[in-house]
């Protein structure tokens, strides 16, 4: 008798042990930001300096589209502002585009473009390694030196 009341205490206790608190699952990120400077750009843009910087702002309008909302914010980069992009590859490394983001056209500092683009597979690839991914902008200036971009930031 001993032997099954110790048992049946053995049972409960891994029951209660083993369904553990309630974990609610995190939620999905809403908005990303990627901090862009001219010294995590591969390689450096030679006309560029340490006061190159700029903000890329993502949000997320719809889960089941992946449409996501984006600002670019910069300063006076050096040359013409020409193209901006979300790239796939980790720091260090220069990588494919895989989403444009167009710019405002004849605007050269402050809030450079915005609109909104639907990516589902993006927007998953984002939220599972945002570390691959990374978002920069390209001037005229690249024709003196700088073809991958003259500033830029890595996502997570």
């Amino acid at each position: 008798m001993k032997k099954l009341a110790v048992l049946s205490c053995l049972v409960l206790v891994g029951l209660v042990v083993g369904a553990g608190p309630a974990v609610a699952e995190k939620p999905p990120t809403k908005t990303f930001v990627v901090v862009m400077t001219a010294a995590q750009e591969v390689p450096l843009c030679a006309v560029a300096d340490r006061t190159d910087h700029g903000v890329a702002i993502f949000h997320v309008l719809n889960e089941a589209q992946g449409t996501v909302a984006y600002m670019l914010v910069s300063t006076n980069l050096p040359g013409d502002l020409t193209a901006a992009h979300i790239h796939l590859a980790p720091v260090g490394v220069s990588g494919g585009v895989v989403q444009p983001l167009p710019l405002r056209p004849g605007v050269q500092k402050g809030v450079i473009g915005f609109g909104s683009f639907d990516n589902v597979d993006l927007l998953d690839a984002l939220r599972t390694t945002p570390s691959g991914y990374y978002v920069n902008v390209h001037t005229s200036a690249e024709t003196g030196g700088c073809p991958p971009g003259v500033i830029r930031g890595q996502f997570g």
